[in-house]
């Protein structure tokens, strides 16, 4: 028994000894598999840091090529923009094609690799010839804001371009429309293409231009579809050996979209508001005011433009969004041209936008400040002034120039319970100065404007307008947000930091009405409105 039990052990015994060397060989390979993994990895690790040390530093990674590789996966824009680059008098071209990722042109960098600097060379006089070698670009040949029809034939697009080009060079500018059923070589070009410059000079890295283009013929007259493109040629501003061109859609009219009979029809409003863009930390008292006291003034076919640059913080919003609801207001955000270095927040270039846009939806179109009241004298309406100037494209009104800090002793501890135009009653009278206007044009006949007059339009403008139209200018008032009044007067005439002053209590008297008016059209919604 005994003999039989140690032989038992002895077979159940090698049985259990090979299990656990099987078992420890399958640990094992496992593990050498694993470690033949991790020390791959590391030698591979090793291998590309070594490189990178012996690559020369030309193939270095930037920070802005990151951004760069960035900012093209996760573009979402189908914009295609060609340049060409073809030395002057020489029918050699270059082109270079940008395009999204997920555009199926070919995608070439933005910013390709620098040529190899040239060196200087030395003649066979001894003369040294030295060479220049360009780099980069300073400004952008072209930005668009918009591009709109004209007419049956002619278009516009409205943008900034590089000022030095503009001044010291002689750009060139050419549409093509492209026929939605048609290829690129059944193309149409414009036969008459010029630029209008509107903002007297004002402009710093970029200038405002306007680009009228006018065909031969209807165009997309089947209301087929089609594209406008416009091309940009330098015309060897920059560098007088080469000439630049880019080509870049502006424009796209889907079948069935276009309606011919808008630029012959009644329009939608009588009167209709462009205003230049709000910026800085504005007062949405002085902005309450002002909306409703014009919006009573021109009535239910009017409508207001607003364009924010950065001046409709969220408290001015909420005084805004009760006549949005209504319909009159439309708010533009036109926050992102402070990218591009032009004058007054790109100001002439955004109230053109404004003319182009609604040229066709208004009858006459105002251009003012938001710390302007426009005044007509008693017995006459806004209707009955445009009306006697109908014969006019354009017509200018006077400035009446109020004090900012002056009240009345009068609104002693309840001033700050009154609008500013009922405490702001003193108006400047000081002579031998002139005074900046502002007007009112008929669109339909106007290609271009500016701030306080247009100067490219058909037909006659006015000065003449004294006793018909002005306008009550509280300048600095509409960005202060503490009570305006700082002296308390009760006098009708005073000389305040040498300038006289006389009390005008035309705009007081008027603003139980505007008050009235507004509790009418939206309720109370805004009596607790903050200066």
């Amino acid at each position: 028994m005994g003999k039989e039990r140690s032989e038992k052990e002895k077979v159940g015994g090698g049985e259990h000894n090979k299990r656990n060397m099987f078992v420890s060989c399958v640990v094992m390979n496992s593990c050498a598999a694993e470690l033949k993994l991790v020390l791959t990895a590391l030698l591979v690790l090793c291998s590309i840091a070594t490189l990178f040390q012996i690559l020369p530093s030309r193939f270095a990674i930037s920070a802005s090529d990151l951004r760069f590789c960035i900012s093209r996966i996760t573009t979402t824009t189908t914009t295609t923009t060609t340049t060409t680059i073809a030395p002057l008098n020489s029918t050699t071209t270059t082109t270079t094609t940008i395009a999204p990722l997920n555009s199926t042109t070919t995608t070439i960098p933005l910013t390709p690799s620098p040529p190899s600097p040239q060196k200087d060379q030395v003649a066979d006089n001894g003369v040294i010839k030295r060479l220049f070698n360009p780099y980069g670009s300073a400004a952008y040949n072209f930005i668009t804001m918009g591009a709109y029809r004209g007419g049956h034939n002619t278009f516009a697009i409205i943008g900034l371009a590089s000022k030095p080009l503009l001044l010291y060079s002689t750009p060139t500018y050419q549409c093509e429309w492209v026929p939605e059923s048609s290829s690129a070589s059944n193309s149409t070009f414009s036969t008459v293409s010029y630029r209008i410059l509107p903002d007297w000079g004002y402009g710093r890295v970029y200038t405002v231009v306007v680009v009228n283009c006018t065909f031969s013929e209807a165009v997309n007259g089947e209301n087929s579809g089609g594209k406008l493109f416009l091309e940009a040629s330098t015309s060897g501003g920059g560098d007088k050996n080469l000439n630049i061109t880019d080509r870049f859609e502006v424009l796209n009219e889907s079948p069935g979209d276009l309606n011919m009979s808008v630029f012959s029809s009644k329009p939608k409003y009588d009167y209709l508001y462009c205003g230049s863009p709000l910026y800085g930390g504005l007062s949405p008292q002085r902005v309450r005011e002002w909306i409703a006291y014009h919006v009573r003034l021109f009535g239910e076919r009017s409508h207001f433009v607003i364009h924010d640059a950065g001046g409709v913080h969220e408290e001015v919003l909420e005084v805004l969004k009760p006549w949005m609801e209504l319909g009159y207001v439309t708010l533009q955000d036109v926050k992102e041209q402070e990218r591009f270095d032009g004058y007054y927040h790109n100001q002439f270039m955004v109230v053109n936008d404004c003319l182009h846009r609604y040229k066709f939806m208004a009858k006459w179109m105002f251009f003012f400040d938001v710390d302007e009241y426009i005044y007509l004298p008693p017995k006459n309406t806004i209707k009955s002034v445009l009306d006697s100037l109908s014969g006019y494209t354009q017509f200018t009104f006077e400035q009446m120039p109020m004090s900012s800090k002056l009240c009345l002793s009068a609104d002693y501890g309840r001033y700050y319970r009154k609008w500013g135009i009922e405490k702001l009653v003193y108006r400047d009278v000081k002579r031998g100065i002139r005074r900046d206007r502002k007007y009112a044009i008929q669109p339909r006949n106007v290609f271009a404007t500016g701030v306080h007059m247009s100067q490219n339009f058909a037909g006659k403008t006015t000065y003449k307008t004294e006793g018909k139209i002005k306008y009550f200018h509280y300048h600095g008032t509409i960005a202060q947000r503490r009570e305006p009044c700082r002296n308390l007067l009760n006098v009708t005439e005073i000389n305040f930091e040498n300038v006289p002053y006389v009390l005008d209590t035309t705009m007081r008297d008027l603003a139980w009405s505007v008050k009235k008016f507004e509790l009418k059209m939206i309720g109370p919604k805004l009596q607790n409105t903050r200066q």
